[in-house]
């Protein structure tokens, strides 16, 4: 059995570089500056060079490095890459895992691949073809997926580190005991009882591990003797419908933003997937001016029509602030379900509905196959530009 680990380190930090390659090389930090206190959330190997560590405030940071470029966390974009590069891996094998633990690494089985491949070493190469380059990953090829992600990390950019078949524990032995799947609690402790290798560890009868941390100590002596008995499992292929939109105008408030919201879910709904569905989760992706970005998943109670889903995304949503002005915005609806039963009211507790417009719009949906009928919203009634005051949006009677 084969397993290749790809990996990018610094993903959060390297999806800016996308936008804007000209970064490429420079010390880069992934700060908030914005916030209260703005601490070095992550930093590339040009800036930690230069002594810049994680969790140290920016203004420090920036006296080692005052060359260094701060960048901000862009979740959407984070997501979107992520998305394109697990459905291009998953393309050359149906076996893929994301690491839950870690951003940027996916293990891939090779099983069967060698019809396709030379060797493993070549299979690994062609996942790489998965990932911009400018995104600088590396994969690692092992029988085991501990194995192979140690071999990622040591491996150099747009390159594929093999570890031999048999040669497993003798590769771990030099690497720290950081790598291990564990936190950093665990591993500290670790290092004070002078367990720093991986090689240390093998070097100890697995009882006395068990005996002192714990079932996790016993897996902790298998990884460092290159046992890893765990298997890939690939993600669940669920359906999911994405609405995007690009604002005529930057939106600036709440209301503006509920408004395109609105259209992108009357929109999801009109496809043929969704007819008669409903869904458990809607996730919200906002673009920013300055290649920011906000991302907010909400899963519901239970599965929700479109009114329900709208009145739901409304009331999440009551307190929200937008960290600056929306120049996209993205709806993605999955958790889709058969549509559920309720137990109806009594006819005469029903509320009254203007029934000839509702038949009116069915039969001018039927005809032109989407519902030409749209109503008149008012947005910002305060602003001096008279195209923002207010909108159309799709009647839904």
């Amino acid at each position: 059995m084969a397993i290749t680990c790809l990996r990018v380190p610094h993903m959060a930090l390297r999806i800016a570089l996308l936008d804007q390659p000209e970064l490429d090389g420079l010390p880069l930090l992934l700060s908030n500056p914005e916030s209260g206190r703005a601490v070095v959330l992550d930093a590339t190997n040009e800036a930690s060079s230069k002594g810049v560590r994680v969790g140290m405030s920016l203004r420090e940071a920036t006296t080692f490095a005052p060359d260094a470029v701060v960048v901000v966390p862009n979740p959407a974009m984070e997501s979107r890459v992520s998305i394109e590069i697990l459905r291009k891996l998953e393309e050359l094998s149906p076996l893929v895992e994301q690491d839950e633990r870690e951003q940027g690494c996916w293990y891939i089985d090779l099983i069967g691949l060698d019809r396709h491949f030379p060797n493993p070493t070549e299979a690994a190469r062609s996942m790489l073809q998965c990932v911009p380059a400018i995104l600088r990953p590396r994969a690692g090829v092992s029988t085991s997926h501990f194995t192979a992600r140690v071999a990622a990390g040591v491996a150099h950019s747009a390159d594929v580190r093999t570890i031999p078949i048999g040669g497993e524990k003798t590769f771990l032995a030099q690497a720290p005991v950081t790598w291990l799947p564990f936190p950093p609690d665990m591993t500290n402790q670790m290092m004070r009882l002078g367990l720093r290798t991986m090689g240390d560890l093998a070097a100890l009868p697995p009882a006395r591990l068990a005996a002192r941390f714990g079932p996790s100590g016993r897996l902790a002596w298998e990884l460092a003797s290159g046992t890893d008995k765990r298997m890939i499992h690939s993600r669940p292929r669920e359906e999911s419908v994405v609405e995007e939109l690009d604002m005529p105008i930057p939106a600036v408030s709440r209301d503006m933003l509920l408004l395109g919201i609105r259209q992108l879910v009357t929109r999801a709904f009109g496809r043929s997937i969704l007819a008669g569905k409903h869904v458990r989760q809607v996730t919200l992706r906002a673009f920013l001016e300055n290649k920011r970005s906000w991302e907010k998943p909400l899963v519901m109670k239970e599965p929700c029509g479109q009114q329900a889903l709208m009145r739901a995304v409304e009331l999440r949503l009551q307190a929200l602030e937008l960290p600056g002005p929306v120049e996209a915005i993205a709806v993605q609806l999955s958790g889709i379900v058969t549509n559920i039963a309720h137990q109806g009211m009594l006819p005469l507790f029903q509320a009254r509905h203007a029934k000839p417009v509702t038949e009116a719009v069915d039969q001018l949906r039927h005809r032109y196959g989407d519902n030409p009928v749209y109503r008149v919203v008012e947005v910002e009634p305060w602003s001096r530009i008279p195209e923002r005051r207010h909108a159309l949006i799709t009647y839904e009677p």
